[in-house]
């Protein structure tokens, strides 16, 4: 059977925009064809956790971050994730924000409580955590040697004040 060229035509632009389509939502980080459950956290601050960053059990990547939002007047965060169909834990499991590396970025890590029969399912809200990240961990180890550094220099300050009297 003959294809005239409109017909063919017609077939490639039609293929052409799916493929579009398709290509636009996996550069996002969305697969179409996936049939992962969606979960809900709330938070006071995500503290640089974004859209597409990586959800993790045990260290295993099992979804993606899909939207944060917020959720009322008072400030609170919304945030939205998949996670892999395979993976079940209950509905009390903590979605926790961790903090990356030293250059930034932050992940959501589940840290999973298994009861027999309760599985958690697609649209439930997990409780959620806050972890320090490492910039927080160095401010805190920092401060005491900043104030003694501090304290130094004031002694030093006053030792020459008083050199210079003296001179």
């Amino acid at each position: 059977m003959k294809y005239t060229r409109e017909v063919k035509t017609a077939l490639l632009a039609i293929v052409a925009i799916v493929l579009l389509i398709f290509g636009y939502s996996f550069l996002k980080g969305k697969n179409l064809l996936d049939s992962s459950k969606t979960f809900y956290a709330v938070y006071p601050e995500v503290e640089g956790l974004s859209p597409s960053s990586t959800v993790t059990s045990n260290g295993l990547k099992v979804g993606t971050v899909t939207d944060i939002d917020f959720l009322n007047q008072d400030g609170d965060l919304l945030g939205t994730f998949t996670v892999d169909t395979d993976f079940e834990f209950s509905p009390n499991s903590v979605a926790r924000v961790y903090g990356g590396g030293i250059i930034g970025g932050k992940s959501l890590a589940i840290i999973p409580t298994y009861e027999p029969g309760n599985v958690a399912r697609s649209g439930d809200t997990l409780p959620s955590e806050m972890e320090e990240g490492l910039l927080e961990l160095v401010n805190e180890r920092l401060t005491p040697l900043q104030e003694k550094v501090e304290q130094a220099i004031v002694s030093a300050d006053s030792l020459l004040t008083s050199i210079n009297a003296v001179l």
